[in-house]
């Protein structure tokens, strides 16, 4: 893809596009992007993409490219890897960039990088990132969606110190398998609790869309990655509402406990 000059699809399809920050989705984003030490690694204007899972290429992952620094923040690179898990940059200019990459919400990996004006010989040809190596296992697909709530009695303090975990009813979730494309909704019943039974073994991604729990209180989207396995020590999930905090981007979502 080269985006010297308008957009030219080498391998996958991808195209060059001036928007905001704001355009590339939340999971993918650091909460702020700083500046790193030395601009990062040094690329080449021309440089591959490479994605892998369990040691093999992955294909979708989608690749995004912001230019940052003096006349950057509004340029983007779109596009996703091919069968072979790659995505080709070609005639990247001269500058500083952040690269973000996810497939179905997971972050792969996430850096930032500097072309230069004449490229040295630390120039780097390539970049390779693993998608879902750091997956929560279970042997089951199943669990609850709960909103933990501050206590009914008490002081404000009490309250905060004794929660209660209200569960989350018609909440809607969709099963996506990750390396077959397949998309499995269901909604959980009155006790918050949902079940995918008879599902083969993998690494599946587990989207919550937003809601709201009991009580009117609000809650985000989220995407938990989780690999099926007979191994696991775990058996059943328990996502539970999140309260924004101290570090946070912002806004409230279900995590695994």
């Amino acid at each position: 893809m080269d985006i010297s000059g308008g957009a030219a699809v080498r391998g996958s399809a991808i195209f060059f596009a001036f928007f905001a920050f704001s355009f590339l989705p939340a999971p993918a984003i650091p909460c702020s992007v700083m500046g790193c030490a030395g601009d990062g690694k040094e690329m080449r204007p021309n440089f591959k993409v490479r994605a892998f899972h369990d040691g093999k290429p992955l294909s979708g992952v989608s690749v995004r490219i912001a230019r940052t620094g003096e006349g950057g923040g509004e340029k983007f690179l779109l596009g996703t890897t091919d069968p072979s898990g790659s995505v080709r940059i070609t005639n990247l200019p001269p500058g500083n960039y952040w690269i973000y990459t996810d497939l179905l919400g997971i972050g792969a990996g996430t850096e930032c990088f500097h072309v230069a004006a004449h490229s040295t010989s630390k120039a780097l040809k390539s970049l390779k990132y693993e998608w879902g190596d750091l997956a929560p296992a279970t042997t089951n697909i199943k669990g609850s969606l709960v909103d933990s709530q501050p206590g009914p009695v008490g002081t404000p303090i009490e309250r905060l110190l004794h929660r209660v975990a209200v569960p989350i009813p018609n909440a809607k979730l969709t099963l996506h398998d990750a390396l077959k494309g397949s998309a499995i909704p269901t909604v959980t019943d009155d006790k918050g609790t949902f079940s995918y039974p008879g599902i083969p073994k993998g690494t599946y991604v587990l989207h919550i869309d937003s809601g709201t729990a009991p009580g009117g209180r609000e809650y985000d989207s989220s995407d938990i990655l989780i690999v099926l396995t007979d191994k696991a020590k775990m058996d059943s999930l328990r996502l539970v509402r999140r309260e924004a905090g101290g570090g946070s981007c912002g806004g409230t979502s279900l995590e695994l406990q």
